[in-house]
């Protein structure tokens, strides 16, 4: 069933019993060590099937030390538990991406979350701006930036088993990712009491959703989702519980890498839902390329046979496009449907 963009969020859940079979979770320790190595390419292969079937998929035995999980997550909670006044001394603007936002939009609609995002040190390369941080806690901005080190590491092991699943040398795209990536991190916390609540808001009053659907602009999304679900991946005319996995990390191919694969792997539909119960906290880490990366099909999946399917995209301006959307309604979100051949 192909996607509506007018009732997509309409469509059944299916029943959770049969994902378990679907979306798998993957050991990655032998990728780490060299993904060359013969146990590897079992990974390798793995991954490469669930980014044509899915989109998504979870890794395990992945190497971040639990500790370092744990910290994270303290001070994830720690700053949503500040008062709203501290908070919105560091929220962002059109100009500047980074920092608090609990206003933010996904395909013109707005949703019931607060976020507070931020991205490596200094200068950033596409909107020329520097992070925002609380001034009352310094632990936190340290915490902060090992996670984003952490993360990094993380997607870049992950980008070798992607170019490897395309018949690529493992380092073919590391030149546009490992010292100049445009990656960032964002702090998600989803109440279940709407925070604008009462208040007179520009955008729509009613926010039906924790974020409605969409598929992540970048290369690959690394994920930390806490113990209360509500993640869910569109397939075939079904949203899907994404279950939660002691100790893993949920990862999904975004736009860019669908349009690097020639559609061979997927930017999967996800949203999140509103909840209902009890307040969800998540983490997510966009693995994004260079400001200046042009993505276009990658060789090794154009022929005369399978010609390119995309016309280049010039990354910093789909980025800030996007970015545009997310802050506040200028029109229709910027797609790779629009550079479709």
């Amino acid at each position: 069933m192909t996607p509506d963009p007018q009732n997509i969020d309409l469509h059944p859940v299916a029943d959770a019993a049969t994902l378990r079979d679907r979306v798998p979770v993957i050991a990655i320790g032998d990728l780490l060590g060299d993904a060359s190595s013969a146990s590897a390419s079992v990974a390798i292969g793995q991954i490469a099937t669930a980014c044509r079937d899915w989109g998504f998929f979870q890794v395990v035995d992945h190497g971040i030390d639990s500790a370092q999980i744990a910290e994270v997550w303290r001070e994830t909670r720690w700053f949503f538990g500040q008062p709203a006044t501290d908070k919105l001394a560091i929220v962002r603007s059109k100009e500047n991406p980074w920092g608090f936002y609990n206003n933010e939009l996904t395909k013109n609609q707005r949703d019931r979350k607060e976020v507070f995002d931020f991205t490596r040190e200094g200068v950033d390369p596409i909107y020329r701006r520097r992070n925002r941080w609380p001034a009352n806690r310094p632990g936190f901005r340290a915490a902060m930036l090992a996670w984003l080190d952490a993360c990094t590491r993380l997607s870049l092991q992950l980008l070798e088993a992607l170019c490897l699943g395309l018949d690529l040398p493992g380092d073919f795209m590391r030149r546009d990712f490992a010292t100049n990536h445009t990656g960032f991190v964002r702090l998600n916390f989803y109440p279940v009491a709407d925070p604008l609540r009462g208040l007179d808001i520009t955008h729509q009053p009613v926010a039906d959703l924790g974020v409605h659907h969409h598929t992540d602009a970048g290369a690959l999304t690394v994920l930390l989702q806490d113990d209360v679900s509500g993640l869910q991946v569109y397939r075939d005319g079904y949203w899907y519980d994404i279950p939660v996995v002691d100790d893993a990390f949920v990862i999904n191919t975004g736009d860019m890498m669908q349009v690097w694969s020639n559609d061979n792997y997927r930017a999967a539909i996800h949203r999140v839902l509103a909840m209902d119960a009890r307040d969800r906290y998540s983490i997510p880490f966009f693995f994004n390329p260079a400001a200046g990366c042009r993505v276009s099909p990658l060789p090794s999946v154009v022929d005369a046979d399978h010609p390119a399917r995309y016309r280049e995209i010039v990354w910093s301006d789909f980025r800030g496009r996007r970015t545009d959307g997310d802050y506040a309604d200028y029109g229709t979100e910027v797609q790779i449907s629009q550079f479709r051949v």
